[in-house]
């Protein structure tokens, strides 16, 4: 009886593990700093090209920071989380704007690109088109 309760949290623990261990933000890479997180609508190879213009564009600076790439059927989503405030304040709005537009140009072929600022849990505040 004492083994099969031994087994039994060992299972527990292990299942426990992989659940708590894997995001559900999607898969990560790491640029520069910048934690690059990419879901199961876009490739890998999606988030490495956008995770080297990270870098090309010095937002992957070595400073701390977190994305998120997606889709929404042919619209790429770009979540970035953002700090508290920053989305009330309507002169970033043209940067935002811009950086979308660059990650369309130089990233993704001209596919269309939304920015959205989140919350560091990735909850959407603000879209920018």
């Amino acid at each position: 009886m004492k083994k099969l309760l031994t087994v039994l949290f060992l299972i527990v623990a292990v299942v426990t593990f992989f659940i708590f261990s894997s995001s559900s933000y999607g898969d990560k890479l790491e640029f520069n700093g910048t934690d690059v997180y990419y879901t199961d609508l876009v490739t890998e190879a999606d988030a490495q090209r956008l995770g080297e213009y990270l870098i090309e564009s010095e937002f992957a600076d070595g400073n701390g920071k977190s994305v998120q790439l997606t889709k929404r059927d042919s619209t790429y989503l770009f979540r970035m989380v953002v700090v508290d405030g920053v989305t009330e304040d309507s002169t970033k709005d043209i940067s935002f704007q811009a950086l979308a537009m660059l990650i369309s140009m130089q990233v993704f072929n001209d596919a269309p690109v939304e920015l959205e600022a989140c919350s560091n849990t990735f909850e959407t505040l603000r879209v920018y088109k």
